[in-house]
């Protein structure tokens, strides 16, 4: 297995672009049918959170696996000690693009990946950005697997960003209102006692909202688990169960958005969001608002 670190530039909101720091894990050799997965961490965690399940997928499922450190949390907002986040926080929108464009930096260097084993796995705000990112790209991912996640920002969470939220911008985050999208299957777990994520208010309404539209969907809902999932199991050790058949057998047909330069347009209350994936990553462009 070989391990590396990437940098690149994503968008920004003002005329620069922005640097990004990604983990990458791939296997000894490239062969064809390597795929590549996103890992995402959570609110104010690093690139290096999901490693080890990074070491988990890469050599035996064929994978380039790559953790992008999106903006505003880990070393980018701590250099010493990779931990937390800036408040102002964006809280799921830029951030969204950050781990997309990093697929699109690894693909862009591994040009003989197969694009029909793209896939995501994120915990708590990585699962939200897992989710989002499978609504803003519907046809690029062949599986997502979210682990205690947030669905939307509910109140407290808006707090936590320290900023004030338009009604558009909520629903471009809330994955409830945008579960339409969804073109692949989406695996949920959650624990019960977790303090941070409620399960009942993201997981279960998603699961809930997912079934009702007639989505392929699989959730796992652990009694008594944390927002680790502990005492009861923990997200490497569900990761080692549960991701073997998808990682093995999944694939989705025909162009992804990237290739295919898609225009993706969400409608989000008083606004729609319009994303172009045939613009550059530093591109303003890439998204636009009506």
């Amino acid at each position: 297995m070989k391990r590396y670190e990437i940098t690149w530039p994503t968008l920004n909101s003002a005329s620069y672009a922005k640097t990004l720091h990604g983990l990458v894990l791939t296997p000894d050799q490239i062969r064809p049918g390597t795929g590549a997965m996103l890992f995402s961490h959570g609110w104010g965690g690093s690139r290096y959170q999901h490693e080890d399940k990074m070491e988990a997928a890469a050599e035996a499922f064929d994978l380039v696996c790559l953790a992008v450190e999106y903006r505003q949390s880990g070393y980018d907002f701590d250099p010493v000690t990779g931990s937390g986040w800036q408040v102002p926080y964006d809280a799921s929108f830029m951030q969204v693009f950050d781990v997309l464009n990093g697929l699109r930096r690894i693909l862009a260097l591994y040009p003989a990946v197969d694009r029909q084993r793209l896939f995501h796995w994120g915990g708590s705000q990585g699962g939200h950005l897992a989710l989002l990112g499978a609504c803003y790209a519907p046809q690029t991912f062949a599986w997502v697997y979210a682990t205690s996640p947030v669905s939307h920002l509910g109140a407290a969470m808006q707090e936590w960003a320290g900023r004030a939220f338009a009604d558009y911008e909520l629903l471009a985050r809330d994955v409830r209102h945008l579960a339409s999208q969804f073109q692949c299957p989406v695996w949920l777990e959650h624990g019960t006692a977790d303090p941070v994520v409620p399960w009942e208010e993201h997981t279960g309404e998603l699961d809930r909202r997912l079934r009702a539209l007639g989505k392929e969907v699989q959730t796992v809902i652990h009694a008594g688990g944390d927002h680790g999932l502990q005492p009861i199991t923990d997200r490497l050790a569900t990761f080692r169960a549960r991701a073997p058949e998808p990682l093995m057998q999944r694939r989705r047909a025909g162009l992804d958005d990237f290739t295919a330069g898609r225009v993706v347009r969400l409608a989000c209350g008083s606004r729609t969001l319009v994303i172009d994936w045939s613009r550059p990553p530093t591109d303003m462009g890439l998204f636009t608002w009506e």
